[in-house]
């Protein structure tokens, strides 16, 4: 199926209605749809500096690496939701290196880095609307580090599980033990040893490539 022209894709933004009719024309003209595959690599502080994006298919990851070369999962942004962090140069206080990268194939609705800048500058309500979405990205931030420093693992993996059903509504979460590893800063072989424990106990089924979760109030009750 043909994809949509821009032009019809661009009014989904946010703050598109708070756009002046030159600007939605800038926007409009200047804005492109860019795929990436599983894996690839969206953008970084050291790479690319894309712009404002809007997923339209897919989810991406934003995560940071120590210098030791130990990576932390901060968030991640899916379907119908902005990032930010991908226009880190027109963000002035932008302090933190970021990795962008695509959790599976993905669809993005670029604004490019020149244009997010114009509308910084010219329009207050783009202003505030990028500073109000990385505030709510720096909170999932801070909430990530802190489970990962407060939380018991138990408990860490289970907020997982638990936020994956409530965000999806699906008991199903199609991901390798690696991944799920990758999304809650631990190793493989603790999340396969938790995952097997939660599974004696009747509150999840593991499969290949995919947990089941039979129990959820179960998982809520160690949280």
């Amino acid at each position: 199926m043909k994809a949509a022209p821009v032009r019809l894709i661009v009014p989904r933004l946010p703050f598109w209605p708070k756009l002046s009719a030159e600007e939605q024309a800038v926007v409009s003209e200047r804005a492109v749809v860019r795929r990436f595959g599983k894996g690839q690599l969206v953008s970084s502080n050291s790479s690319e500096c894309l712009g404002i994006v809007f997923i339209l298919e897919g989810e991406i990851r934003v995560s940071m690496t120590s210098d030791d070369g130990r990576e932390v999962s901060l968030y991640h942004a899916r379907k119908d939701e902005v990032c930010v962090s991908t226009a880190w140069c027109v963000i002035g206080q932008w302090t933190w290196d970021a990795a962008v990268v695509a959790e599976r194939d993905t669809s993005l609705l670029v604004v490019p880095a020149m244009v997010c800048a114009r509308l910084m500058e010219s329009n207050v309500h783009v202003r505030a609307f990028v500073f109000e979405s990385e505030t709510e990205r720096f909170s999932q931030a801070v909430r990530a580090i802190q489970l990962m420093l407060f939380k018991r693992f138990d408990q860490r993996l289970a907020s997982y599980l638990v936020s994956h059903f409530e965000r999806s509504g699906s008991d199903e979460i199609r991901k390798t033990q690696e991944e799920i590893a990758r999304d809650v800063n631990s190793a493989r072989e603790v999340v396969a040893r938790m995952l097997r424990e939660f599974a004696d106990k009747g509150l999840v089924e593991i499969r290949r490539g995919l947990i089941k979760l039979h129990n959820v109030d179960g998982l809520r009750k160690i949280l």
